[in-house]
């Protein structure tokens, strides 16, 4: 995939994504390849979401046991090194997801938090350890 065509991609995910958050400190991006999580103070812009808004994710369970709607981990963004606890809710009632299983569910997190325009993705902790990872969808 080319850089053009990765830039384009960021952009339209930035701007679905605007329905909830609001973009601030408009930068420049200083690097001529997508900035990683390492170079996040060199992002586009910082989306800032608030305890209100749910956002929709596309989430891959890594741990052993499987987990329901409802399931709260701590979950670290891209680019940031805060810990929000987040509900994951699931499309289906009673929906279980296992080990290695990946599904479209959304997120909403008990404090605000925010991460890089470039950088959507996002992975969730319990006891320090990492069970799943996942990024945000338009």
């Amino acid at each position: 995939m080319s850089s053009s065509s990765i830039a384009a991609s960021l952009a339209a995910c930035v701007l679905a994504l605007s329905a909830t958050a609001q973009a601030t400190e408009q930068k420049a991006i200083t690097n001529a390849d997508p900035a990683s999580a390492a170079s996040a103070p060199e992002a586009n812009r910082l989306l800032k979401f608030d305890t209100h808004k749910m956002s929709q994710v596309s989430l891959t369970l890594l741990q052993a046991s499987p987990v329901q709607s409802g399931w709260s981990p701590q979950v670290r963004f891209a680019g940031q090194t805060d810990l929000h606890t987040c509900i994951f809710h699931f499309p289906k009632a009673g929906q279980v997801v296992k080990s290695g299983e990946t599904v479209i569910a959304t997120i909403r997190c008990t404090t605000p938090w925010q991460l890089y325009d470039n950088g959507l993705s996002f992975e969730a902790l319990v006891a320090g350890g990492k069970v799943a990872e996942g990024t945000l969808r338009p």
